[in-house]
């Protein structure tokens, strides 16, 4: 009984990997910012919860499904209800360069335009990949795996992503300190402003 639950868990979470990305990305966010002592400023917990969106419901996301477009490439195809062919490698390829841009400007020194970037690209892809499963369903009556949740993931998920940047746009220009990231230290933000006096 609970082995066949726990399995079904397991089934769920690795089935729809992307929204499983997106939900950790999430919670690990919220963490952080429960986890800071003290005042936040929002410009420090909207680019804590963009900084995670970027890693996981991206970068993670998109590492998976490299290694799902192409390691389990038959396996994918047979999901989505479509036939193995070149085109899923390349697709493969593509989520590998995404998560690798995603990976890199994760990081505290990268600049807020380049993570908007990041986020524009996969939300671009998102819902083009979102159109292009409805369209499959209304004019060819597929609805494999990639209608339902999943279809319903890849709208949220990219409009989430969307609102963090507009959150993190909105608070870096509300606030005097301009951080590119969410990890700046209290104390440098309070230096940073007494020097500006």
């Amino acid at each position: 009984m609970i082995s066949d639950i726990i399995s079904t868990i397991l089934t769920a979470v690795i089935g729809n990997y992307l929204i499983s990305c997106f939900v950790l990305g999430l919670i690990v966010a919220a963490v952080k910012v429960l986890r800071r002592a003290g005042h936040h400023s929002r410009a420090e917990v909207s680019g804590i919860f963009l900084n995670e969106f970027i890693f996981y419901a991206l970068g993670v996301a998109f590492t998976i499904n490299f290694v799902m477009h192409s390691v389990f490439g038959d396996y994918a195809a047979k999901t989505i209800g479509w036939a193995q062919s070149p085109f899923q490698l390349e697709l493969a390829f593509s989520s590998l360069g995404f998560a690798l841009i995603c990976f890199l400007v994760y990081s505290r020194k990268a600049q807020f335009r380049a993570k908007v970037g990041a986020v524009a690209a996969a939300v671009i892809f998102g819902f083009g990949a979102a159109g292009g499963h409805i369209y499959q369903s209304v004019v060819n009556n597929d609805y494999a795996v990639n209608t339902g949740l999943p279809l319903i993931g890849d709208i949220v998920i990219n409009v989430v992503g969307l609102v963090f940047v507009i959150w993190h746009a909105i608070s870096r220009r509300s606030e005097p300190v301009h951080s590119t990231d969410a990890i700046t230290s209290r104390v440098t933000v309070d230096a940073d402003i007494a020097g500006r006096r």
